[in-house]
């Protein structure tokens, strides 16, 4: 039975809290569905060494994952908007990653990340992939599907009578919205929602491809998480503005989006990509609220 408080003025049904009135949306309205936050504007989560301003911890800004998150080599702090951000360097081998943590609940799942990228020298340089040792593996990866530009391309793991998406195979190929630009800020969100039978990705709130409506076999639940590598070895290059992960729907029913809008309207007001949102968005003009 939803719970009505007087005090806050909010209301919770379920897993999710939103609140009532124009109080600005942010990923904490997500409650528990929010499994991963990784936010470098936020200096009670981030901490940059004095000097070379190197990152020298990040944590978890949801509090949900109960996952470290570890630091390879000397990322380092810049600027964006007067919002701290952390530089990748390719060349350096810097990345993120952690152990495992919950990334889908019965198949459902979104990330989105907000930043720019490097120009690739692998075709399978990803921007964040999600690597598990079970087999079948079934995770995922966003990469740039070619050596010298970032065409992109949704990888996907699992054996061959296993996979997530049998019509789909081992990987989407990204048909819009790219090849994306080196340096350019930009978003790019993934979905996976098995209550309706749906894979997505979205580069600045547009379709990167025709959805894949062959959704056979759930992600892993559990997964280790990785920004700026694939799930070999190699590592990738770029900016980071912020990055965040659901283990939900991406809305409230089928065909429904309204999660992942809000996400990406978040994201488009925050750091200036509104002009970047197709005209149809829901929040192309405001920013969301709860």
């Amino acid at each position: 039975m939803p719970l009505i408080s007087t005090v806050t003025g909010s209301f919770t049904a379920g897993r999710r809290a939103s609140a009532f009135g124009s109080t600005p949306w942010a990923p904490t309205f997500l409650g528990n569905d929010l499994r991963m936050w990784i936010n470098p504007s936020d200096t009670s989560t981030t901490t940059f060494q004095a000097g070379p301003n190197n990152l020298t911890s990040i944590t978890d800004a949801s509090g949900n994952s109960g996952a470290t998150i570890n630091i390879n080599n000397t990322p380092h702090q810049s600027t964006e908007d007067n919002k701290e951000i952390i530089v990748f360097d390719q060349a350096s081998n810097e990345y993120l990653s952690t152990g495992s943590f919950q990334i889908a609940d019965s198949g459902n799942h979104w990330a989105i990340f907000v930043g720019t990228i490097a120009e690739p020298d692998n075709s399978k340089d990803s921007i964040w992939s999600f690597d598990t040792t079970e087999s079948p593996a079934r995770d995922y990866a966003i990469s740039a599907g070619n050596q010298n530009a970032f065409d992109g391309e949704l990888d996907l793991d699992g054996l061959s009578t296993n996979r997530i998406s049998s019509s789909a195979g081992n990987l989407i190929q990204f048909t819009s919205g790219s090849p994306i630009a080196e340096n350019n800020n930009f978003m790019i969100l993934c979905y996976f929602d098995k209550s309706h039978g749906e894979i997505g990705v979205r580069i600045n709130g547009s379709n990167a491809f025709t959805p894949e409506t062959d959704y056979d076999n759930n992600i892993k639940s559990t997964a280790g998480m990785n920004i700026f590598r694939n799930r070999g070895s190699q590592s990738y290059g770029g900016k980071l503005f912020e990055f965040m992960v659901s283990d939900g729907q991406p809305g409230t029913g089928s065909g429904d989006k309204t999660y992942i809008e809000q996400a990406e309207g978040y994201i488009a007001h925050k750091w200036g990509l509104t002009g970047s949102l197709p005209v149809s968005h829901p929040y192309k003009s405001l920013a969301p609220t709860g």
